[in-house]
């Protein structure tokens, strides 16, 4: 699901999921909460979002 973010732009929405660099643990990824701010329950590390390969405009 394709929503419109701050500016218009496509983003990825309340699909996908934020991964941790460090650890490789997932969670899903809510419209709304951004992977960047969040930090890994396992590990401690910053999450990052899962690259699924769609150009983001």
């Amino acid at each position: 699901m394709k929503v419109r973010g701050r500016g218009g732009r496509l983003s990825q929405g309340s699909t996908g999921e934020c991964v941790c660099p460090n650890c490789g643990y997932r969670v899903p990824h809510y419209l709304g909460v951004s992977c960047y701010k969040q930090t890994c329950p396992k590990c401690g590390g910053k999450m990052t979002e899962e690259d699924t390969g769609i150009l983001r405009y």
